[in-house]
Parts: structure tokens; sequence; C-alpha cells
């Protein structure tokens, strides 16, 4: 019993990422916005399927209200400021940005330690030539 609850949240978990990814807002890459892809790329991988919980649970939480508002609007259905994608938005990053910073932390660190000090130490030693001018083109003869 214990493994079916496990093996259906991990597919809860899973597959939330692509069902949500039109809708989902970007997370803020506050901390390591200037970092690169080596920081960014993985710290993103991880927090995308918290975020897809966190999503799914805003939204649940939030579905009675957004049921209330489909039965007082007009409109062609889906409703862009319903207030379950709300909520699943706002959920989705306050659960999902905690574990981003937190993954990014530990590459970041590796990052300054091992790849910019040692870049740093270099240029200070031997400061980068710098590149020579350009040499303009001969004009055509006529």
């Amino acid at each position: 019993m214990v493994m079916k609850i496990v093996a259906l949240a991990l597919a809860i978990v899973l597959a939330a990422p692509p069902c949500f990814a039109d809708e989902a807002p970007l997370l803020p890459l506050v901390p390591y916005e200037d970092q690169g892809n080596f920081v960014i790329q993985p710290a993103k991988f991880v927090a995308a399927p918290v975020y897809g919980v966190g999503f799914m649970l805003g939204a649940f939480v939030c579905l009675p209200i957004s049921l209330v508002q489909q039965g007082s609007k007009e409109e062609p259905v889906p409703h862009d400021r319903e207030a379950s994608l709300i909520c699943g938005k706002f959920t989705g990053v306050a659960i999902g940005w905690p574990v981003y910073a937190a993954v990014g932390l530990p590459l970041f660190i590796l990052k300054k330690t091992f790849w910019d000090f040692p870049k740093a130490i270099k240029n200070k030693i031997s400061p980068p030539k710098p590149e020579p001018a350009p040499v303009p083109a001969p004009a055509p003869a006529q």
C-alpha cells in the first residue's frame, strides 16, 4: 500500500513540470542571475518538479473560488486570471524558489572556488593582452 502511494506521488512530481510549462511564471533567478548555466540549469531542473507540486496544491486549494468565478463570467474558458491559476503560480514559486536557491548554492560555491578564483588570480598575475586595432581595408581602385 505504501509503495503504491509513493509511486503515485513520484508520478505526480515527475509529470508536474511539463503539464504546467505554459502557465508557469519564470522562477526568479535573483541569487544566481549572472553565474551562467553551470549554476542556473541544474538548480532550475531540480526546482521544476517542486514548483509543479506547489502549483497543483495552490490550484487545488483555490479551485472552489475559480468554480464560482466560472459561473459568473460569460467569457470563453480558460480565464487567465482565475483564482486557481494565480494561487497555483504563487504557491509554486513560494515552494520552488527556496529549492532553486538551495540547490544552486553548492554549485555557486564550486564555481567561485574552482573557476572564478583561479581565473582572477591568473588575470592578476598576467593581465589579458589587449586586442590589436583592426586594420582598415584598402580603398578600391577606380
